[in-house]
Order: structure tokens, then sequence, then C-alpha cells
């Protein structure tokens, strides 16, 4: 489980000192307009959203093979 968090931590961290240097590269490229850095960060909006929507969580499969079982309190 912390190798995990390790990992999810370092794709966080990577993405925090890639992402304002590539928005600042599309700013250059621009000729210092802002357009091309909101396309971007628009086109990085839809493609999240699509891997979201297509994402399973398999939540119905694990209730059919592991049914919960709630004791009993009395």
């Amino acid at each position: 489980m912390e190798v995990a968090v390790g990992v999810v931590n370092l794709k966080m961290q990577l993405a925090g000192f890639i992402a304002p240097l590539t928005i600042g590269f599309v700013i250059d490229a621009f000729d210092g307009s802002f357009n091309g850095a909101v396309w971007l960060l628009v086109s990085f909006g839809v493609v999240c959203f699509i891997a979201f929507m297509t994402l399973k969580s398999g939540k119905e499969n694990f209730m059919t093979e592991h049914p919960q079982t709630i004791p009993a309190v009395k």
C-alpha cells in the first residue's frame, strides 16, 4: 500500500514540474498568446473526462462473487 502511495505521489510531483514548463513552451510557440495553453488544458480535460467515463469499477462482479456478510448484532 505504501509503495502505491509513493508512486502516485511521484507522478503528481512530476506532473507539477512538467505542466508549467509545457505551458510555457506552448505560450512561447504561440508568440506570447495564451490561446494555445488554454486549448492544451481543454484537450487534457477532455481526455481525462473520456478516460473517466470509460472506467469500469468492477463492483458488480465483486458483489456477486463475494456477497456481503453482515453479522447479526443482538
